[in-house]
């Protein structure tokens, strides 16, 4: 045989071998995943964690995907130590976990070698429902009696992707968060993480009748509820990273869910099963109330129940709004000139009694300039009385207006919290308004000031303009030089206090407020020409 021949074979050999291991190497990195049209979830075989949670068609702030699994990748890490060894051990020592069966909505891991004397297995099951998950832990003992140093720990977190905001002023807390849920006896409970005290009383030892327990943010959440007996007897703790000094007040963000299972209780069984049903995605209500467990009560909670059916009944109609016209912010609009023509009838009535309590008012001048004069103290305020009762006339009647106001306090308090909540909104522009659920940040402005923030928003100060104008517009008696330089100062110190109160509101609400106000002065300019 020639000489080159005999080298040509075991050189095809060793470029198929290499060929071969470089597939496999390829394959073993390759990610493994689950998807459907609301879930992309990735997974990391050495660790058996999730290590992308992202949610299609939803993008983050920085424009990618949102993905809840950021930044460490290590949602629902298996913890703990069995048979004297750390678990992270055992996975070492079998490689990793092996996938058991991959279908395109169930993914089954398995944690397990020749000389390890347990197997887990861990199953992920997409559920047809928006960013709902059946998850289920599997854990066979093979008749190892277990101690008390066996233990387990799922956890979630750190963290649900969040981060924190920068610029928007002094209202910075209610656009960027991540805090604890969970549902007991007394029904949902939120709570921001930040110290030992609040960590120490924030454990399932402590509750009653919890039924689920989980991470949220202003838009996300991540929800776990048990499935089975064992699930539900399982303990949990919420706590925070011991971050540096510097980085301490964003600690929150990477609040982590501890699920300790019971493996080692009084029952001596050698195989558990666990199951968890897991919500994992946007808080919108359609979403959270599409199947069982019921998560709508994510929504507004903390607020009483009136005003928690008020929060829902004008979203419904909100949406219901925008489905005809297409626009969230005219939506809005629409809203608040629908709340103009529900309370035109009390309004009108006020302004008519305001009329006509100023023009008494102006009648009666010199007699109050009078009493003022020659008595003090309660006598002073027994003959003013007696002479508005002579007129026939209350001196309250000139506050009669303010019911206008009043009634539409509750529902600027409903917008506060559906722009401050409502997944839908979360992505809601109008003009020049990125978003209705933030301040609109007409342009930076280069700096970030003290209660305002990093930008300039024009709608705060077209809200104080108009409210400025609606109290101008409303009729008052003629007064002295005095009364008027302290009204207008009056005046003025309202329109700052607007100005500063609402600049970091989202400007959803805010614009509201602006239109609400319009629609006042165009009322009280239509009532001066009658």
């Amino acid at each position: 045989m020639p000489k080159y021949k005999a080298f040509k074979l075991p050189s095809l050999l060793g470029f198929l071998f290499l060929f071969v291991i470089q597939v496999t190497q390829a394959n073993e990195s390759a990610p493994v995943a689950l998807n459907n049209e609301s879930l992309k979830l990735q997974f990391n075989l050495l660790s058996g964690t999730v290590q992308h949670w992202q949610l299609p068609g939803i993008q983050d702030t920085s424009g990618r995907a949102q993905d809840m699994a950021a930044p460490q990748g290590q949602l629902f890490a298996l913890r703990g130590e069995i048979a004297g060894k750390d678990l992270q051990q055992w996975q070492e020592l079998a490689g990793g976990w092996k996938i058991l069966e991959q279908q395109p909505d169930v993914l089954i891991l398995e944690l397990s070698s020749t000389n390890q004397p347990f197997s887990i297995k861990k199953t992920w099951r997409l559920s047809k429902q928006s960013w709902r998950v059946d998850f289920d832990l599997d854990l066979d003992f093979q008749g190892k009696t277990l101690t008390q140093a066996d233990h387990l720990e799922l956890e979630v977190g750190p963290g649900i992707g969040e981060v924190p905001t920068h610029g928007l002023g002094m209202g910075q807390s209610i656009y960027s968060y991540t805090e604890l849920a969970f549902h007991d006896a007394n029904g949902v409970n939120t709570l921001r993480l930040n110290n030992e005290t609040e960590l120490a009383n924030r454990s399932s030892n402590r509750l009653q009748g919890w039924t689920w327990v989980g991470l949220q943010s202003r838009y996300l959440a991540l929800i776990l509820t048990p499935s089975n007996d064992r699930a539900q007897r399982s303990q949990w703790r919420a706590y925070i990273p011991d971050l540096p000094k510097e980085k301490k007040e964003h600690a929150a963000f990477e609040s982590t869910l501890k699920v300790l299972l019971p493996v080692s209780d009084n029952s001596g069984e050698p195989f558990q099963h666990y199951s968890w049903s897991v919500f994992g995605g946007g808080k919108a209500y359609s979403a959270l109330t599409a199947t069982q467990p019921d998560l709508g009560g994510l929504l507004f909670s903390g607020l009483w129940d009136w005003m928690r059916a008020l929060c829902l009944a004008i979203m419904h109609v909100l949406q219901f709004i925008q489905q005809i016209i297409g626009s969230w912010g005219l939506a809005i609009i629409v809203l608040a000139v629908m709340v103009r023509i529900a309370v035109y009838p009390v309004a009108k009535k006020a302004i008519l009694a305001q009329k006509k309590f100023a023009l008494i008012q102006a009648r009666i001048q010199p007699e109050l300039k009078e009493i003022r004069r020659n008595y003090k103290g309660g006598e002073q305020s027994e003959r003013i009385l007696q002479l508005y009762e002579s007129h026939q006339v209350s001196p309250l009647a000139g506050l009669k207006p303010l019911l206008i106001v009043l009634i539409q306090v509750p529902i600027f308090v409903a917008l506060y919290h559906l722009l401050g909540q409502t997944f839908e909104l979360r992505d809601a522009s109008f003009l020049w308004i990125k978003s209705l659920a933030e301040p609109d940040q007409l342009f930076p402005l280069g700096i970030d000031l003290p209660l305002l923030g990093s930008y300039f928003n024009l709608l705060p100060v077209l809200m104080s303009l108009t409210t400025l104008l609606s109290i101008k517009l409303a009729p008052a008696p003629d007064s002295d030089a005095s009364s008027t330089t302290r009204q207008s100062i009056t005046t003025g110190l309202m329109g700052v206090g607007f100005f500063l109160l609402f600049y970091s509101f989202p400007s959803g609400m805010v614009l509201y407020w602006t239109f609400a106000n319009i629609l006042q002065v165009a009322h009280q300019k239509l009532a001066k020409v009658g």
